[in-house]
């Protein structure tokens, strides 16, 4: 089995640029608060006159955004001597004070619009439609075929959908590069699935949606956000044309949350399957295990490394029992390259990537192989199956 090391200890990061951007929007705010002033003071004193009218309502994301980018101009004028240590600790307290006073009611949040609890039978009138139009003299084109193949092989998998085109099979395990890794979100740059309960027409599925994917992010022109974009309307207009409510991209990753928790996998299980740090986060954000489908959605498995490096993260001090009833492997992972994997690719270098300011303790994940013509199979050769229950999926001949 492919070992990682993981980072068990990262802590919050913050970039320069991170840092130049607040400094630059407090030096606008700055520049605001000083036309009020008539009178003499300091930076401290101009903020405060700024955000003083009780009438002021701001989003609770300004608030915050306000406080950092003050909290950079009150260190600025520090570091510069214009103002004392203990003004500037005082005087940010009193600004701190001040705008949470000024903090409104927090809106809906974009990811608690997104629907998170749809039936099997909106699933299976959604693939229905696909089936239906793959039967259809023209066909469907990439982009289509990708968000067919999304959308059944997501419930089994909960990718983010951006993960997809990092992700490599190889041995029957999925190895998905974490999208959220940053500021501590996820132990370590890598995640292996095992596919060895999963269903194989599904698991031969995920294979070619891999290099489906990849072929479109070629054909979009390297453009990773505008396909997703082109994804998220298809698949907009598409409920909205069968009449079931609006799927989104995300929508199967809640499903196979839902699934795992129904199932019966322990928390640090779902946290190394969906790609999080904290046990808490599938419990807080994500569908609950009443809305979870048949057991069969279930089957995915986490690294037991990878568990073992969550439950010590997260400070549990008992074991995780699995589905199964299996206590799982707690001993300490060594980082060692995984194995079986094809070399890198150029398309790695296309491919867009966040840079995250971190000090890594672990060797690289598995590079992305090259895109050959016998792994990625031509529209052609997809044919509609029908799962034991009749309901319409997809797989390839």
């Amino acid at each position: 089995m492919p070992e990682q090391a993981f980072l068990a200890d990262t802590k919050p990061t913050r970039t320069a640029e991170t840092t130049r951007a607040y400094l630059k929007g407090g030096s606008v705010l700055l520049a605001r608060a000083l036309k009020k002033m008539t009178g003499p003071g300091d930076a401290i004193d101009a903020f405060c006159l700024l955000f003083e009218d009780p009438q002021l309502v701001y989003r609770p994301a300004t608030t915050r955004l306000y406080k950092q980018q003050i909290k950079a101009v009150v260190a600025r004028k520090l570091h510069e001597g214009e103002i004392s240590r203990e003004r500037a600790i005082s005087g940010f307290t009193e600004l701190k004070a001040l705008l949470n006073a000024r903090r409104g009611p927090c809106p809906k949040r974009t990811s608690r619009k997104k629907l998170k609890a749809p039936t099997r039978a909106e699933y299976r009138k959604l693939l229905a439609d696909f089936t239906r139009r793959l039967r259809l003299p023209g066909g469907c084109d990439r982009a289509d075929t990708v968000l067919c193949m999304l959308a059944k092989v997501g419930p089994y998998l909960g990718l983010r959908p951006c993960e997809w085109l990092r992700a490599t099979i190889a041995d029957c395990k999925l190895y998905v590069v974490n999208a959220k890794r940053g500021n501590g979100r996820a132990l370590g740059e890598l995640r292996v699935i095992y596919l060895s309960g999963i269903p194989p027409k599904v698991v031969e599925l995920v294979s070619h949606l891999i290099g489906q994917v990849r072929l479109l992010f070629v054909e979009a022109g390297s453009n990773w956000r505008k396909i997703l974009g082109r994804l998220g309307e298809r698949l907009a207009r598409v409920c909205a044309r069968i009449g079931i409510p609006r799927w989104s991209l995300y929508t199967t990753r809640h499903v196979a949350i839902a699934a795992w928790k129904r199932g019966g996998l322990s928390d640090v299980e779902i946290a190394a399957l969906a790609g999080h740090s904290s046990t808490r986060t599938a419990r807080q954000h994500y569908a609950g295990g009443r809305h979870g489908w048949t057991p069969e959605f279930a089957c995915a498995r986490p690294d037991p490394d990878l568990a073992a490096a969550i439950l010590k993260h997260n400070g549990v001090t008992t074991a995780p029992v699995s589905a199964k009833s299996e206590t799982l492997t707690i001993a300490p992972a060594s980082a060692v390259t995984p194995t079986g994997i094809s070399g890198a690719s150029t398309l790695m270098a296309a491919i867009p990537y966040r840079a995250i300011a971190i000090h890594k303790q672990h060797e690289r994940g598995p590079a992305i192989p090259t895109i050959k013509n016998d792994v990625v199979q031509t529209l052609s050769r997809m044919e509609t199956v029908l799962e034991t229950d009749e309901a319409p999926a997809f797989g390839m001949s």
